[in-house]
């Protein structure tokens, strides 16, 4: 890793770590004052989720780890029913001074008639697509019950909105510290219970959301003071269905690696895969916790003028650069322990491929904020949707030769036409990449 270090990049090594390590300090120093809490409580979820998770790894075999990681990714794709596409719009409302009750009241309507569509589809679909995995058609009802509970969770747009997450990441903190005894436990009860183990997540999910119930009421806004406008919910639809549509096709393409390894090879190369990726996502965190950061300070930076609104769009698109160099070469560094650890093999080569995606996520997700601000949400739809179609096309041609190694190929083409490709596509976009590559933008 050292002589690729100083031969590409033209530096020396330990240079490399002392200037990503500088500049994360300035991250935390200078970007995420009073955020202490909210940290801390992210960390803690982080933590227990990963720790579980690698329990799960260490104790299962790869057939029943896949088996769930299928599970979970197909269930994943329709997680977006629940209401998630309006946070952003949502949250913009509340920060622009609209109706709290209203609007809480308008979009809790609009996610519990989804979720109970998206709980119906998911379960007819997987036996429609996955019929060699005949023994799963049953237990794919229990994992997507927990859409059902997920209508609670509009409860944490407001408080991302009045810049309190650290009372939704307390309280998910909670979830999954009750989620990960669960999986404990039952990875450790021989033989593994595939409807114990599901049940009992079910069942944490339906906490999740008593949890928000409690956190609501605390702030003198419990269900029983929102109120539903119908045409609330038809300016919603209205405004957000790009957003929507776009939720939709980009969770099908974040779980799609994982159904065509379901579906070209076997559960067992997929349970070796998500093992990469579900140590890969331990650190999406980090842009997620940057997002909810920045994104409020976004809106009002635009309220302000244009040019404060480019700087501070700069400014995150860097620290999120910096972050993701400091991450991959953390994974790097890290991947040959996790081998040993698991003992799942060839992982060490899935960390070091699967971990340039990082880079191309967290300047994804940078965009996306812009795009939201600026109402150019639609053009997700077509990024989102080539994409898709980049992907399947790729490994159809690529896992049937390569297997595993023709999805990390599959993920590296995808994401570079994602994150930066596709800015020359449209008008509006044109001048980010220019922002990426200058220390100073300059309005003309």
């Amino acid at each position: 890793m050292k002589v690729f270090v100083e031969r590409f990049l033209g530096i020396n090594h330990k240079e490399l770590m002392i200037s990503v390590a500088t500049k994360l300090k300035n991250l935390l120093n200078e970007q995420l004052k009073g955020l202490s809490s909210q940290l801390s409580w992210y960390i803690i979820q982080l933590g227990i989720t990963f720790a579980s998770s690698l329990w799960l790894i260490r104790h299962l075999d790869s057939l029943h780890w896949g088996s769930i990681s299928l599970l979970g990714a197909y269930h994943g794709m329709f997680s977006v029913f629940s209401g998630i596409w309006l946070k952003d719009w949502v949250i913009k409302a509340i920060v622009e001074g609209r109706k709290i009750e209203t609007l809480l009241g308008s979009v809790a309507f609009i996610a519990v008639l989804l979720s109970v569509f998206g709980f119906v589809v998911c379960g007819v679909s997987f036996m429609l697509f996955f019929p060699q995995y005949s023994f799963l058609k049953n237990l794919i009802w229990i994992q997507a019950g927990s859409l059902l509970t997920t209508p609670f969770h509009v409860v944490y747009f407001y408080f991302d909105a009045i810049k309190k997450p650290q009372l939704i990441n307390q309280v998910n903190a909670y979830y999954a510290i009750c989620a990960g005894i669960c999986k404990v436990i039952c990875a450790e009860i021989k033989p593994f219970s595939f409807s114990t183990f599901l049940w009992l997540q079910l069942g944490c999910s339906l906490g999740l959301g008593i949890g928000y119930y409690w956190l609501i009421k605390n702030e003198g806004l419990e269900f029983r003071k929102w109120q539903f406008q119908w045409q609330l919910v038809q300016e919603m639809c209205k405004g957000a269905w790009s957003v929507f549509v776009s939720k939709i096709i980009g969770l099908a393409q974040s779980k799609m690696d994982v159904l065509l390894l379901a579906s070209l090879l076997n559960l067992s190369d997929t349970g070796k895969y998500s093992s990469a990726i579900r140590l890969i996502e331990a650190c999406y965190f980090v842009p997620v916790l940057l997002f909810t950061h920045q994104y409020p300070r976004m809106i009002e930076a635009k309220q302000f003028s244009e040019k404060h609104f480019l700087k501070k769009m700069q400014q995150y698109f860097n620290i999120s650069l910096d972050c993701a160099i400091g991450l991959i070469t953390l994974l790097w560094i890290s991947a040959p322990l996790f081998e040993r650890i698991l003992g799942v093999q060839e992982l060490t080569w899935f960390i070091w491929g699967l971990s340039i995606n990082l880079l191309f996520y967290m300047l994804d997700i940078a965009r996306s904020s812009f795009l939201f601000v600026n109402n150019f949400a639609y053009l997700m739809i077509p990024i989102q949707l080539i994409s898709c179609l980049l992907g399947v096309c790729i490994s159809y041609f690529l896992v049937p030769y390569w297997g595993i190694y023709g999805t990390v190929i599959s993920t590296w083409m995808t994401g570079l036409w994602q994150c930066w490709l596709s800015n020359y596509l449209f008008r509006e976009t044109r001048f980010i990449p220019r922002i990426l590559c200058s220390k100073t933008y300059s309005i003309s």
